[in-house]
C-alpha cells in the first residue's frame, strides 16, 4: 500500500503540497515540505506527526521537544529547525490533535474509491474487503494521476461548512488569508536544505578528508576544519557528484569533490545493501539455530543408540 505524506494549513483546511512513495520515510518529508516551501512560503509554525519519518533528525533535528530518537549534541539541524520555524507535535494516538486526519478520511472515502480503482481497492478493515479485492492492480502513475484529481477536488469543492469557510471551498479560503499574511520566501541556499540528504560528519584530523559510504571527499579548505564535526549535504541519487559541507550554525562553507568513489553511488544503493545484509544475517541466524536444534536431536539418537540394553536382575539375599 502507498504511503502519503502530507502538508495542510490548518486554518482553511487546503492541502499545501503531498507525496506518495512505497514506504514512509524521511526523504519524502523533506521532499513534500519542499513542494510547500517553494509554491506557498516557509511556514513560522508547523504541526507535526511523531512519526518516525517526521521525527527523523533530517526533518527536526535539534528542536527542543521530540517523543523520538536520543537527542544528541552532535545532531545536526533539521529542515524545519534550520528555517526558523516553531515546530509542534500532535499528541500521540489522539486524531482530535491532528487536522488533517478529517482531509485524509475524506480521501478514503472519494479518492480510494475511484471506479478507475475497481477490483485493487482493499478495503477500510482486513475484515472488511470487497468482494474483487486483489482482482487487478493499478499501475503507480494512474495511481498518482487519480490522487492528483482527487486532491485538486478536495481543495475546490464548494460548500464547505467549516467556521472560516461559509460555504466557499478551502482554496477560497486559503487565497484570501494568503493575500494579507507576510510570507517569507526561500532563498537558493536554502533550497539544498530540502533537495539535499544531510548528515552529521566528522573531518579527518590528519588529511581533512571526509568518509561516507565507502567514498571519501576532500577540498583543500577542509585542512582549516580538521578534525570537527560538519553537516555534510548530498545529493541521495548521486553520492559521487561531490558534497556541500555547512557548519553546524548552519553556515555554508563550501564544496567538496569525491575523490575516492569506491562506495555506494547512491543512498538508495547502500539501504538496499543494508536491507539485505540484514535479511542474511537473519537467514544465518535461523540456520545456526535450526543447525543446534538438528544437532541436539542427533546426538539424542546416539546416546539411545549407545544406552545399556536390558537392566541387569538385581542380585538375591542368600543369607
Amino acid at each position: 500500500r502507498p504511503q502519503m505524506v502530507a502538508f495542510q494549513d490548518i486554518y482553511s483546511g487546503r492541502v499545501l503540497a503531498w507525496r506518495l512513495a512505497l514506504t514512509a520515510n524521511a526523504d519524502d518529508v523533506l521532499l513534500a515540505a519542499g513542494d510547500m516551501i517553494e509554491d506557498w512560503g516557509i511556514p513560522e509554525h508547523v504541526l507535526l506527526d511523531n512519526g518516525r519519518e517526521f521525527a527523523a533528525k533530517a526533518v527536526t533535528g535539534r528542536a527542543e521537544t521530540r517523543n523520538r530518537f536520543k537527542a544528541l549534541e552532535a545532531d545536526i539541524p533539521g529542515l524545519f529547525t534550520a528555517l526558523g520555524c516553531e515546530i509542534h507535535w500532535a499528541t500521540p494516538y489522539a486524531g482530535q490533535s491532528k487536522p488533517i486526519e478529517r482531509a485524509f478520511r475524506d480521501m478514503c472515502d472519494a479518492i480510494a474509491k475511484d471506479p478507475r480503482f475497481a477490483g485493487a481497492w482493499t478495503g477500510n478493515r482486513p475484515d472488511a474487503k470487497p468482494e474483487n479485492y486483489a482482482s487487478k492492480a493499478v499501475p503507480f502513475e494512474t495511481f498518482l494521476k487519480v490522487v492528483a484529481e482527487g486532491i485538486e477536488e478536495h481543495n475546490l469543492r464548494q460548500g464547505r461548512r467549516s467556521e472560516v469557510a461559509w460555504g466557499r471551498s478551502f482554496a477560497e479560503v486559503f487565497a484570501e488569508s494568503y493575500e494579507k499574511a507576510p510570507i517569507r520566501k526561500a532563498t537558493e541556499a536554502q533550497r539544498r536544505l530540502w533537495l539535499m540528504g544531510a548528515k552529521g560528519l566528522t573531518v579527518n584530523r590528519v588529511n581533512a578528508k571526509i568518509a561516507f559510504l565507502g567514498n571519501e571527499y576532500w577540498a583543500p579548505w577542509l585542512h582549516e576544519h580538521a578534525g570537527k564535526r560538519m553537516v555534510v549535504r548530498f545529493d541521495p541519487a548521486d553520492l559521487h557528484a561531490g558534497v556541500h559541507v555547512y557548519s553546524f550554525d548552519n553556515r555554508y562553507l563550501g564544496a567538496a569533490d569525491c575523490l575516492m568513489k569506491g562506495g555506494f553511488l547512491s543512498l538508495e544503493a547502500a539501504r538496499e545493501h543494508n536491507r539485505a545484509r540484514k535479511d542474511w544475517m537473519n537467514a544465518e541466524k535461523k540456520a545456526v539455530e535450526a543447525y543446534r536444534k538438528l544437532t541436539a536431536r542427533e546426538l539424542g539418537l546416539d546416546l539411545d543408540a549407545t544406552a545399556p540394553g536390558d537392566p541387569i536382575a538385581a542380585p538375591e539375599a542368600k543369607v
